[in-house]
C-alpha cells in the first residue's frame, strides 16, 4: 500500500528512496509530500542501524523530527542531545547537525522538511 490512492499502510512497505547519496546503514522513505496528501511539506521516516549515523550537515531549511524507536545523540548546532522514542526535536535553519544510534536496535525517526529539503518528495506519486 504505497500509491496516492491509500490512506494507511505499514511505514515499511514504502519504498526506500534512492535518488541521494544515503551513507551506510540508513533507510530513507518518502511517507507524505506534495503529491501525496500534504503539499506544504514532506515528510521522510527514516532507518538508522546499530552504530550508523547521518553526515554532520547543515542546509537553509529547518528539520522537525520525532523519535519513532530507539536512541541517539542528536548534535544540533554544538549540543548533543540524547534521545529515544517518544521524543522530538528542532533543528532550525542553518545549524549544523547530525544524528547517531547509540542502541542496540535500529533508531526509527520521522523528519520533516519544506519540498525544497528533500526533491524525492516532489515528485508526484
Amino acid at each position: 500500500m504505497t500509491c496516492s490512492k491509500c490512506h494507511a499502510g505499514r511505514l515499511k512497505d514504502i519504498p526506500q528512496a534512492h535518488d541521494a547519496v544515503q551513507p551506510a546503514g540508513i533507510e530513507r522513505r518518502i511517507v507524505f509530500a506534495p503529491g501525496k496528501f500534504w503539499d506544504d511539506y514532506v515528510a521522510r521516516f527514516f532507518t538508522v542501524e546499530k552504530g550508523a549515523q547521518t553526515p554532520f550537515h547543515t542546509h537553509d531549511w529547518p528539520h522537525y523530527v520525532l523519535i519513532m524507536g530507539g536512541s541517539c545523540d542528536a548534535r544540533i548546532d554544538g549540543e548533543t542531545y540524547r534521545l529515544e522514542g517518544g521524543c522530538w526535536a528542532h533543528v532550525p535553519s542553518g545549524v549544523e547537525h547530525n544524528f547517531t544510534n547509540t542502541g542496540d536496535s535500529p533508531l526509527e525517526f520521522v523528519c520533516i522538511v519544506p519540498p525544497k529539503g528533500d526533491p524525492a518528495g516532489t515528485r508526484k506519486a
